[in-house]
This record gives structure tokens, C-alpha cells and sequence, in this order.
């Protein structure tokens, strides 16, 4: 039903999960038998959680990022009540909810969604707790802003406390942030960092400390971390423009509208609302600045693009203009339909039943909107959200599932488990251990040993019983007169980073690359 674990970070991840399970400190990481710092714990202790309640596979990986989803959609909603209607709160949880951002993460789940959805939580409970005073809501957002932290680091206490500091600055209620129960907030966030601390303090010392708390985020700005590309100062914008749809354009006229309003000091007639706004422009701004960028940095400010698009759908619908703007969003979700499914068709030759069959549900979908004569929201929202839906199918289905057939680690851990090897010793023979050996680590459930020749050569090493190598390894071993059968070979390509030349079945050999398992013999 689902598919595999994508290499590289998703996999590492389930990987790093079920190796905490075999360990006896679960404040302690590791990677493969080596300690792992890059990332916070939430995501690795939850997710082992659910492997030893219910058993390690594909899907029991992504059910965590399925209920942090829930959690952010249900906390962008109950945070936009506070301020708008609930047909404008409604309207935002489902264009959060058909984003193709929260489609991807958790297609390739990483640590994004264990930050935003306690961060969106955090947002929500904190607000409440100025406008009603109530010491629940203060607490509940300082654990969640604890959890942000835990889920990827400092951002998850940054970015709500620079947003909701904004919001109070341009309100004129600043002196709020003088308030001494805050100081409670704080401690509660101090004591429950406290475990994750002392663990990078034991496993890492002084060092550990200094990495989460600066080097891995601030570091990335200031200089302090060797991490950095090539990306430009556009680059996060550039993929917000992708990641937000089939919503961009909406989004993009709502943050310009808003922006001018802002500036004119005339942000509408409703009670004032300032998060949404510099929720998404202060994120983008700050990662902006990193030396490092990556698309996913970029998801955090998905709720309050919902936010906004929300708001301004609302202002169309009795708009003279409403037909034009329902003209155009419809032309983009025509569009992301003929990209998606051609794309599909032209990679890997998908059937024609898989094209026709959702443009047909498409299309009864939009006619029973259309027939919803007194509600332009409906006639508005449907066809936009069937088609976001059916467009991820088409990539799930026709695109990442034949995609992830040349992920060749996973592909021999099938092949080791289907034919009866799961006994046998595997290793990795001339293969960078940079190029990852997780999707063996997590369904075989065990660690992978890298070797060379030279291991080998070494008569008191134990013999290897399986290989998996690349085309040097085979030739070194023929060279060496090793003795071994070849029990498959497998197409391999880096899925997380293709290349035009894959996505053209002519020239996809160019670029992919044969991996063997061996029996030595």
C-alpha cells in the first residue's frame, strides 16, 4: 500500500529509530554503530516508540507524521478562530490540508512536520493565552515550543516568539511580553529540554551542546558551520512557488494585498491579525540568510500561507472579479494536471486508465460544485482540492513507485529477505559509506559492514557470506580471484536527487549505475 522509505534522510531516519531499539540508552543516537548528532530526538524516539508498540515497516514509519499532520491542520484551524469566521478558519485547514507541501512530507517524512505541527500548536496556545489569560494555554505553548525544539531545533522557539512579538508590536500591546508568568513558560521549556541535553552532553560533552543549541542552526548564518551550496537569496521563495500549489497564485495576490495594507495601516475592519503575515515573511527571511538551504526549510510557513489565502478567498467571493479569479485558479489546476500525468506517461509509460480516470473524477467533482449555485466556496474549492489529490496520486502511484525500483539497498534487502539470505552476513564492499547503507540497516534490522580489499586480505577476518558492491568492487574481485556467484544486480539512481537525463527513458542508462549482490562461494 505504501511506498518504500526514500533514501536518503527519511530512510536514515527509520534506520537510526529501530537502531535505538537495539541500544540500552535511548538518550544516545547512533548511526550505523557511530554516534549521530545532526539531528534532535522527537522524531527518533516517537518513531521507535511506534516500531516496538506495533512493528517496524513502511507504513508504521509514516503513521507519527500522520498524526503531526493532524495536530497542525487542527491547530492552524483552532489558531485562525481566534481572529476570523469559521468559514475562513474552514477554508484554511483545506487548503493546508491539499498543499502539495503536506502531501510530500509525509510521502519522504523527515523532521519538518515534528517542528511545525507543535510549532502551529505553540502559536495557537500562546495567542489564546493573551487574549484570555488563561494559565492552560501558557502552559500547553511552552511544552509545544519544547517539542518544536525537540522536533529540529532553536527554529521551533524562534519562529512562534518572533512572529507572536511582531503581532504584539504592531498591535501596540508589547508590554504583554512583560508579563511574569512567562517566566513559568520558560522553565517549563528548560526542564523538558532537560533529557535531550543530557544526552548530547554524555554522548557528546560540551560539544553536543554548542551543536543543537547553535552550530547546526544560527551557524548556518553566522559562518560558524562548514555546511553550505550554491543556493541564492530567491531559492526558498522559488520553492514556495511549487510546494504551495495548486494555492500559489492565491496566496502570492493575499501576501502583496496584505503587504499594502500593512504599509497604508488598513489590514481590514476584523479584529487585527499580524502572525499570519510575519509568520511568513520573517521564516523566509531568516533561512534565507543560512549558508545551507535545502526545499524542505521552506514548509514551516505553509499554515500561514493557508492563513492568508484563506482571508483573501473570503474578500473574492462577493468580488465583480470572482469569476476571473475562479478562471485562473482553475487554468493552474488544469495545468498541474497535464504536467503531473505527462510527466508520469513520458518517465515510465504509465497506462492510460491511470490518466483518464482521474481527469473523469476531476471532472464529476467540478460539475457537482458547479450545481452548488448558493455556495461559491464549494464551486470555488473543490476542483482545486480534487485535483491536488488526484495529482499526488499520479506521482505516488505512477511516479514514486517505480522511482523507488532503482533504489537498489532497499531492492537487495527485498531480495536478502524473499530468498531466505536473512542469516547470512551482509557487507558493503567498496562502497563509500557516504552512499548509505540504511534501507539494509532498517529491513534487515541489523548494522552494515563496509570493507575494502585489504579486509579481505586479512586471513583472521571472518570470510563475508553476502556483497552487495558496484562495478569497481565486482572487477576488483574478479581481479582477485574471489570466489562468488552473482544473485542479482540491480539498477541504482540517487532518487532524491534525479537528473534530467532519468526522466528520459532513452537516456536514463546514462545516468544510473549497476549495484550486485554476491554469494561468496
Amino acid at each position: 500500500m505504501f511506498n518504500t522509505v526514500m533514501e536518503i534522510d527519511a530512510m536514515q531516519y527509520a534506520s537510526i529509530s529501530k537502531e535505538l531499539l537495539r541500544g540500552d540508552n535511548i538518550l544516545h543516537l547512533f548511526d550505523n554503530g557511530k554516534p549521530y548528532l545532526d539531528k534532535p530526538p522527537l522524531i527518533f524516539w516517537i518513531t521507535a516508540l511506534f516500531f516496538k508498540l506495533f512493528g517496524s515497516s513502511d507504513f508504521v514509519y509514516r503513521v507519527p507524521s500522520i498524526l503531526f499532520t493532524l495536530l497542525l491542520v487542527y491547530s492552524t484551524y483552532r489558531f485562525s478562530r481566534l481572529y476570523y469566521s469559521e468559514n475562513v478558519s474552514q477554508i484554511a485547514a483545506l487548503i493546508l490540508s491539499s498543499s502539495q507541501a503536506l502531501f510530500i512530507m509525509n510521502a519522504d517524512v523527515r523532521t519538518d512536520i515534528y517542528m511545525i505541527a507543535p510549532m502551529m500548536l505553540a502559536v495557537w496556545q500562546l495567542t489564546a493565552y493573551f487574549h484570555y489569560q488563561k494559565l492552560k494555554n501558557l502552559l500547553i505553548g511552552w511544552i509545544a515550543i519544547s517539542l518544536a525544539m525537540m522536533g529540529k531545533g532553536p527554529l521551533g522557539l524562534v519562529i512562534p516568539l518572533s512572529v507572536l512579538t511582531m503581532d504584539l508590536l504592531f498591535n501596540r500591546k508589547i508590554r504583554v511580553l512583560w508579563d511574569k508568568r512567562l517566566l513559568v513558560g520558560l522553565l517549563i521549556c528548560f526542564f523538558c529540554l532537560l533529557p535531550m541535553s543530557y544526552g548530547l552532553y554524555t554522548q557528546f560533552g560540551s560539544y553536543g551542546l554548542e551543536f543543537f543549541y547553535w552550530t547546526q542552526s544560527f551557524g548556518r548564518i553566522t559562518g560558524d558551520s562548514s555546511w553550505t551550496n550554491s543556493t541564492g537569496p530567491f531559492y526558498l521563495f522559488n520553492v514556495f512557488l511549487y510546494v504551495f500549489l495548486p494555492w500559489t497564485l492565491i496566496s502570492l495576490m493575499a501576501i502583496i494585498e496584505l503587504s499594502r495594507d500593512i504599509i497604508k495601516k488598513n489590514y481590514g475592519t476584523r479584529k487585527v491579525e499580524y502572525v499570519s503575515f510575519f509568520g511568513f515573511i520573517l521564516p523566509i527571511l531568516m533561512l534565507s540568510a543560512s549558508n545551507y538551504k535545502l526545499p524542505h526549510y521552506v514548509y514551516c510557513v505553509i499554515p500561514f500561507a493557508s492563513i492568508l489565502s484563506a482571508v483573501k478567498i473570503e474578500d473574492w467571493l462577493n468580488n465583480k472579479h470572482y469569476k476571473i479569479f475562479n478562471l485562473i485558479q482553475n487554468s493552474l489546476i488544469t495545468l498541474m494536471l497535464l504536467l503531473i500525468f505527462g510527466l508520469t506517461y513520458y518517465a515510465f509509460g504509465i497506462e492510460i486508465n491511470m490518466i483518464i480516470i482521474p481527469i473523469l473524477i476531476l471532472v464529476v467533482f467540478t460539475k457537482i460544485g458547479i450545481k452548488k449555485k448558493g455556495n461559491k466556496v464549494i464551486r470555488f474549492l473543490i476542483p482545486s482540492v480534487v485535483a491536488s489529490i488526484l495529482c499526488n496520486y499520479g506521482l505516488n502511484v505512477g511516479f514514486m513507485r517505480p522511482l523507488l525500483q532503482f533504489q537498489s539497498q532497499s531492492q537487495a534487502a527485498f531480495f536478502i529477505k524473499e530468498n531466505d539470505y536473512e542469516d547470512f552476513e551482509l557487507y558493503f564492499y567498496e562502497e563509500d559509506s557516504k552512499a548509505k547503507s540504511r534501507s539494509c540497516n532498517f529491513y534487515l534490522d541489523r548494522n552494515i559492514k563496509y570493507i575494502d580489499y585489504v579486509f579481505l586480505e586479512n586471513k583472521s577476518n571472518p570470510r563475508p557470506e553476502l556483497i552487495f558492491t558496484n562495478d569497481k568492487g565486482l572487477k576488483e574481485l574478479l581481479d582477485h580471484k574471489i570466489g562468488f556467484e552473482i544473485l542479482s544486480e540491480f539498477e541504482h539512481v540517487r532518487v532524491s536527487k534525479l537528473k534530467a537525463q532519468f526522466i528520459n527513458p532513452v537516456t536514463r542508462p546514462q545516468v544510473t549505475r549497476k549495484k550486485y549482490l554476491l554469494k561468496c562461494i
